[in-house]
């Protein structure tokens, strides 16, 4: 009913594209990343795993209505240990877009387990940072210009099938533009509260002319999420 298996193999350089336009995401991808891999997993009446997939070379391409996007990826890494129960993910994506995403997150479980179950307990911690929002222009319809800084860090809780996450988001300076369309805000404030299933905007501003924007109010994730806003726009 559980039979052993024994695999070690090293996976050379793989087309990700491809890949990514099987498993039917709902998203158009291209470009020429390619990926390699180290495999250990010794599954018998214990189960013990070393995984780890790196960027071998090339980037990714995100195709929407015909433009090419390209992620800029320097970094692709994600490593996966498994020992006596305690399974370690720490994921690596760093690019001149993307910005950079790192963290480590560990699931216990008990040792014969070969995949955890939906209560097992998690914990850890994600972090993103993304210098320049200037960089994500190519993201936006033509005309548009973005500027600023966005950082986040959250922590990882809950259970295997339901993750939480406790933290915060912050943006400053943010600057949204079209001079097309006389559109300047600037001076733009973030900062949004992650508490398990639910999100709190504690502060939120941006400024245009000689006026300003606010908003708060929170959002829900989990089975039906939504959001409740208050804006107020002075002068």
């Amino acid at each position: 009913s559980q039979p052993d298996l024994v695999l070690q193999a090293e996976v050379l350089p793989l087309a990700v594209a491809p890949m990514l336009q099987r498993a039917q995401t709902g998203i158009q991808w291209g470009g020429d990343l390619r990926v390699s891999a180290l495999i250990d997993i010794r599954a018998g009446e214990r189960f013990d795993a070393e995984v780890a997939v790196r960027r071998h070379d090339g980037d990714l391409l995100v195709v929407e209505n015909g433009r090419s996007q390209p992620l800029g990826l320097t970094d692709v890494e994600l490593s996966l240990s498994a020992h006596d129960g305690v399974w370690l993910v720490k994921p690596l994506f760093a690019g001149s877009t993307l910005g950079t995403i790192s963290g480590a997150v560990t699931v216990r479980t008990t040792p014969q387990r070969r995949w955890p179950a939906p209560d097992a307990p998690i914990e850890g911690a994600v972090q993103v940072q993304v210098p320049d929002l200037g960089v994500w222009a190519r993201w936006v319809p033509p005309g548009w210009r973005l500027a600023g800084e966005l950082s986040s860090t959250a922590g990882v809780g809950g259970r295997f099938g339901a993750p939480e996450y406790t933290g915060e988001l912050r943006g400053s300076g943010i600057a949204v533009r079209n001079l097309l369309q006389g559109l300047e805000f600037s001076d733009g404030d973030l900062l949004i509260a992650l508490k398990g299933d639910r999100a709190e905007i504690e502060r939120m501003s941006i400024r245009g002319g000689d006026g300003t924007l606010t908003a708060e109010g929170q959002a829900t994730f989990g089975s039906a999420p939504g959001a409740q806003l208050k804006v107020t726009a002075q002068r």
